[in-house]
């Protein structure tokens, strides 16, 4: 089995790049907690229906890092994803959300109170997550009000 698996819902191209990197550290954050990921791991698999199909303009985003997909993750471990957008749109920056687990919590905050913006996206590190299988959703939108979105799978040692 597979342990990180990417699932994408909007399209393509024009750059930006969001990168969390997970770097080993005594103050490490923790990006979800124990009790959250053991709910999540507990929940029974709900299907869940989908309201419209996604917008093809709707920006991309891409996991570039890691690139071992096929192998448990350990922490810390590293993490890039690039959003894209397409005709001359533009990133909203405000509209980025991050969900985790079954419940969908938001994590945004969480995410963003230790990440650093760079001209292209953010930077993160020095993150915990709980040994498990895990489901963080990433959402963003461009100028054009179209939401990207794309859900992240993977399984922590």
């Amino acid at each position: 089995m597979r342990a990180l698996r990417f699932l994408s819902v909007g399209t393509r191209t024009t750059t930006a790049v969001l990168m969390l990197c997970c770097a080993m550290s005594a103050s490490a954050i923790d990006l979800v907690t124990p009790d959250e990921a053991r709910r999540s791991q507990q929940a029974p698999p709900v299907a869940e229906a989908q309201s419209s199909a996604p917008d093809s303009m709707a920006p991309l985003i891409a996991v570039v890092d890691p690139q071992a997909v096929d192998k448990a993750l350990k922490n810390p471990f590293r993490m890039e994803i690039d959003f894209k957008t397409q005709a001359g749109a533009r990133l909203d920056f405000s509209t980025f959300k991050a969900y985790y687990g079954a419940f969908k919590i938001d994590i945004t905050d969480r995410l963003l109170k230790e990440a650093t913006r760079t001209a292209s996206g953010l930077r993160l590190s020095n993150v915990n997550v709980p040994s498990g299988s895990h489901r963080i959703i990433l959402r963003i939108k461009d100028d054009q009000s179209r939401m990207g979105e794309r859900e992240l799978y993977f399984k922590v040692e």
